[in-house]
């Protein structure tokens, strides 16, 4: 690993203007568990690390009634997956968190940086995604907000600038009568990184059990996350069946672009989001018809 400088700012301003006057020659630098690995193999080579962990606005999750769940970019999957609050309001992010790398990981990396970095063998994203998650991004220029689903470009590439930090994650308050369920599969161990994850969120009419909105985000199958439009618009306003489960999967397996890797073939990766769809879809309808 070559000597790199250390930078520890003590504001998003402070940290956005050292990213700014270094260019692209400086990372930010959060819990690590990512970057150091790559700087460690080489493949990357900051001259300058920005250590943005003492900054007190990146810290804690919150609820507010208007605008959701508020977690923080510092906050690490392991406060998540032990946080009554997030037990409470999103108890899919508790479950999902119980099976991400293992202990040692999730009490390092940060939610912002697992988004920032552009995994694409991720679990959260698909998650935020379903929810209709939205990002605050700071830069020199002040904040801006876009959804999660638009954050990432391709490949370890997200929309956030080199002068730009991610700040926050909000999760608007769920409608009522609405279930979600995510389902990710491994093909070695519970702690590898998925061959794929499947999250399906749906929200029924007030006076039945018509599917009215319908997410169906496929996660490991491709470049970034991937919306199944095909598959919610053949499930929204109608009632869920064994059938339509079953089609939906079939439908959504076409919607994205797995690789063969030691993960698993092609063919055998959409076999998989196709089971996963069917299952977390049924499942996610069983949790609305019980609000």
């Amino acid at each position: 690993m070559k000597n790199f400088d250390y930078l520890e700012p003590k504001t998003v301003a402070e940290a956005c203007a050292l990213l700014k006057q270094h260019g692209g020659e400086a990372k930010v630098f959060a819990g690590g568990s990512q970057l150091t690995i790559l700087m460690k193999q080489g493949l990357l080579e900051p001259k300058s690390l920005v250590n943005i962990k003492k900054i007190p606005e990146l810290k804690g999750i919150r609820y507010d009634a208007n605008d959701g769940l508020i977690i923080g970019a510092l906050v690490t999957h392991r406060e998540i997956e032990t946080s009554p609050l997030v037990k409470d309001k999103f108890p899919v992010l508790c479950e999902a968190e119980r099976e991400v790398a293992n202990i040692r990981v999730r009490n390092m990396g940060t939610v912002g940086g697992n988004l920032a970095s552009g995994e694409p063998l991720t679990d959260l994203s698909q998650i935020f995604i379903s929810l209709d998650g939205k990002a605050m991004i700071a830069g020199p220029g002040g904040q801006r907000t876009i959804l999660v689903e638009e954050l990432f470009l391709d490949f370890y590439t997200t929309c956030i600038a080199e002068d730009e930090i991610l700040t926050q994650v909000v999760l608007p308050p769920l409608p009522p009568r609405s279930g979600i369920e995510y389902i990710r599969f491994s093909s070695s161990s519970v702690v590898d990184k998925p061959s794929a994850g499947v999250a399906v969120r749906l929200t029924l009419e007030s006076s039945g059990e018509t599917i009215q909105t319908a997410r169906i985000v496929l996660g490991c199958v491709g470049a970034t996350p991937v919306r199944a439009h095909k598959a919610e618009v053949l499930i929204t306003g109608k009632k869920l069946t064994a059938e339509l489960a079953e089609e939906a999967g079939s439908t959504a397996s076409q919607e994205c672009s797995p690789t063969s890797d030691l993960r698993g073939s092609e063919h055998y990766k959409r076999a998989i989001v196709r089971t996963l769809v069917k299952r977390a879809a049924a499942k996610a309808y069983e949790r609305a018809r019980q609000f």
